[in-house]
């Protein structure tokens, strides 16, 4: 399926608004004490009062004796006094109490209502922000319990335009970096409820046990939210999804899901993602091919140049794709690992942009090629030498050694690896994360036979009570999938009750509307390990169509005293690195141990001062006091009016400061004439071996130059080591230091007062400080001028470089 090319938008990032979590505690309200009824045993009193009241009665009417009876009467009407007394204290007390009791329960009832109502707001604001957070990519149950009361919107329904705030929200330096959702838990709420009725005592049964089932369920049902459930990519991968066969539709959706919510949650700038899937897949996967996230990524180019090129992808499909995306994939990796060398790169951001690569499973027949040991013997066609000799993908791309660093050192390379597999055997070893997909339920509780049958009436009277008062939070049934970390302390598994998966429909509508978008971008926050000096200049310098004059005639640089500002490399974010020799000048040194890029350094300073100024307006000159194997190759350059090299006797040494002192009072003359002579660039490498044989010779050079920027002349000391050259006098004289990698830190000290130096990675070349103006510090990496070049382009650039160095400025 083939997609057309929209028109591109640019997006920008936004200022991160985060949802409210409650973190509030509700207690819910103790359980009153009722008042104490009437004792029973007041009946009794009563009882006896009528019951001697009744023999009474039968001796006054049956034993009548005359005038004992009136004696009799009294009796009565005393015993029937005291039972109306005591009757009328009873029912007294009983009203009271039931009153009292009614009116304590109805305040109870009421406080429980209240809490329910601030658990109900507490429950929904919290589900509410972790569903604003990961909102479904496509279709959702809207009647499910899950979504129930909220305002969810699915990310297919969000604009894909400026206006939306959570697009590429996520940064690298946010909590929830590579950070998606893979479906729906049940977890505690992040509030807390203090509930006073669960102290497990057991009672006889009062008026007060519906009101304690009714605070008790008040906690079982608003204890627990249901809420995305997330997978950090970042700090747990390799992440496997495991499932058996008849599961694997379902993974591989799941793998949708979670590209796409990455792809939607975080900008190209910071996430790409590479895909490794069998042919039999092409139509699961060929959706993501026209994501910006897929976009191929080289390091060494900025995003500018990347968008002027033909775009690639990375979404790798058939054995021959996989097989040409590995050795990419291996050589990001290496660039990465030397990268962890720089000390002051582990002390910053992560590395950008964070990979992640997916690998679909190689299971099915004809997904993999043939061992090379299985081809019959055959004569290869000498017109077709790569049919048959292309590399085989025999094992799944797990197994691959171009995925070694991948899975055993992605978190410190800025790589996840996410991979499906039909069963745990073909994990990666690494895996710190599995999504169980198996149908394996925990076993059964078997009970006794004698408590059978009270387990099942227990389960009847509370199915009974559930069909009385409907709960409206009722738990879903049923586990999708289980989540298990795989570290040496392993946590309990989270249950996935409902896995998120997208229908391919959801997915190329997503995929479309990704397709135009870019991030806006103008600096590259990772600093480059190579820089060609050809690129420093506007427009870059082509050595097809090279004219001198083109730079010369430019009236940027046309001033009527040379400005001496040149770019020697690029700092953090492309930024170009000036080194400007009157501002900061007139005089520098150069410090940098064997391999750290001294040399190149040099030639970039002197091409580009020959490619902005004139002959007429800068002149060099190149001393080395060893073999002179970095200034050689400019000394037919026409600036150069004098190249010494070998200069270890004292004979040549001294005839070298004899020159300089002709030259310091030829100008002096010209100043006073009021004359200008073109700017003298005196470079001196491996100076500190001859400062050490020759001890005058540093006092010389300084005495000379002391007055450098009346007269033009500039002189730079390049040195491996400080050699203790730079001493309180030498600090006066030299006002800017270029230093590279130092082999210790004391050398770094007394180079920039500071160890920085001695921590620059020994792998990465011309990677060094410029120190300069008010102690301003800049880090940078050095332009090189021998980066490699193709070769129908050798002849015609060498054909224009001759045509600089034979121009007849030389001397003048």
């Amino acid at each position: 399926m083939s997609y057309q090319q929209q028109p591109t938008s640019i997006i920008t990032r936004k200022a991160r608004v985060w949802p409210e979590i409650p973190a509030d505690t509700i207690t819910l309200p103790s359980p009153p004490t009722l008042p104490n009824p009437p004792q029973a045993s007041i009946l009794i009193s009563i009882f006896f009062s009528l019951a001697g009241m009744a023999v009474y009665g039968y001796v006054f009417t049956h034993l009548n004796t005359g005038a004992s009876s009136v004696f009799i009467i009294p009796f009565i009407a005393i015993s029937g006094l005291m039972a109306a007394s005591t009757l009328i204290t009873f029912l007294g007390q009983l009203i009271s109490t039931r009153w009292r009791s009614k009116y304590i329960l109805r305040r109870y009832h009421e406080q429980l209502q209240d809490a329910e109502k601030q658990l109900k707001l507490l429950h929904w604001r919290e589900r509410q922000a972790y569903m604003e957070l990961d909102p479904p990519l496509a279709r959702f149950e809207y009647t499910s319990e899950v979504y129930k009361h909220l305002d969810v919107k699915p990310l297919l329904q969000y604009p894909y335009n400026e206006q939306n705030m959570s697009l590429w929200a996520r940064r690298a330096e946010d909590p929830d970096f590579m950070s998606v959702r893979i479906g729906i838990e049940r977890r505690p709420a992040s509030y807390t409820i203090r509930d006073s009725q669960r102290d497990g005592r057991i009672a006889l049964p009062t008026r007060l046990d519906s009101y304690h089932d009714y605070a008790k369920s008040l906690f079982e049902a608003y204890a627990h939210v249901y809420v995305p459930l997330r997978v950090d990519l970042r700090n747990q991968s390799p992440l496997s999804i495991v499932g058996p066969t008849h599961k694997v539709i379902l993974g591989r959706e799941l793998m949708h899901s979670i590209v796409s919510h990455v792809a939607y949650h975080h900008s190209p700038e910071d996430v790409r993602i590479i895909i490794l899937a069998p042919h039999s897949q092409e139509v699961a996967w060929q959706w993501i091919s026209i994501i910006p996230h897929t976009l191929r990524y080289d390091a060494r180019q900025s995003s500018t140049s990347v968008e002027e090129m033909p775009q690639e992808h990375t979404c790798a499909i058939g054995t021959a794709a996989v097989m040409d995306q590995l050795p990419a994939i291996s050589r990001e990796l290496g660039r990465r690992e030397m990268l962890l060398g720089d000390n002051r790169q582990l002390q910053k951001s992560p590395l950008l942009p964070h990979i992640l690569i997916v690998v679909d499973t190689f299971d099915a027949p004809g997904d993999l090629d043939q061992p090379t040991q299985a081809l019959p013997a055959m004569v290869i066609p000498p017109s077709h030498p790569t049919q048959y000799r292309r590399p085989r993908l025999s094992v799944s791309p797990l197994k691959r050694p171009e995925m070694a660093l991948a899975l055993s050192r992605g978190r410190q390379l800025g790589v996840s690896v996410l991979c499906l597999c039909t069963n745990q055997s073909q994990m990666p070893q690494t895996s710190q994360l599995l999504i169980d997909l198996d149908e394996e339920r925990p076993p059964k509780v078997l009970l006794p036979d004698n408590e059978e049958e009270e387990a099942t009436s227990t389960r009847r009277s509370n199915k009974k009570r559930k069909q009385e008062k409907p709960d409206e939070t009722r738990l879903i049934s049923g586990i999708q999938a289980r989540v298990r970390n795989l570290n040496e302390k392993p946590q309990p598994a989270r249950h996935c009750l409902q896995l998120d998966s997208a229908g391919l429909e959801d997915l190329r509508s997503f995929a479309l509307r990704l397709q135009s978008l870019r991030a806006l971008t103008t600096k590259q926050l990772e600093m480059r390990t190579q820089v060609d000096l050809r690129t420093l200049f506007d427009p870059p310098l082509d050595l097809n169509a090279y004219d001198p004059f083109t730079l010369w005639n430019d009236p940027l640089f046309r001033t009527p005293r040379p400005l001496l500002r040149i770019p020697i490399g690029l700092k953090i974010g492309d930024e170009v690195q000036y080194l400007d020799l009157l501002k900061d000048g007139p005089h520098g040194l150069l410090i940098g141990q064997t391999g750290s890029g001294k040399s190149e350094l040099l030639q970039s300073i002197i091409l580009s001062l020959a490619f902005v100024h004139r002959p007429t307006e800068v002149n060099f000159l190149l001393i080395d006091y060893k073999a002179g194997l970095a200034l050689e190759p400019f000394c037919h350059l026409p600036h150069t009016i004098g190249f010494l090299s070998n200069v270890s006797s004292p004979a040549l040494i001294q005839r070298f400061i004899t020159m300089l002192r002709v030259e310091a009072a030829r100008r002096q003359i010209l100043l006073k004439e009021g004359k200008t002579a073109p700017s003298l660039v005196i470079i001196i490498d491996e100076f500190a071996e001859m400062a050490k044989r020759t001890e005058s010779v540093l006092d010389e050079f300084f005495t000379i130059t002391r007055v450098g920027r009346e007269l033009g002349m500039h002189l730079l000391l390049a040195a491996q080591r400080p050699e203790g050259i730079i001493g309180s006098r030498v600090r006066d004289y030299v006002q800017y230091r270029l230093c590279l990698r130092c082999a210790s830190p004391e050398d770094s000290r007394e180079v920039l007062r500071r160890t920085d130096a001695a921590d620059l990675p020994a792998s990465i070349p011309g990677r060094g400080y410029l120190l300069h103006g008010d102690n301003q510090l800049d880090l940078f990496q050095s332009a090189r001028v021998t980066m490699p070049i193709i070769q129908d382009q050798m002849a015609n650039g060498q054909a224009q470089l001759n045509s600089l160095l034979s121009l007849p400025f030389k001397g003048k």
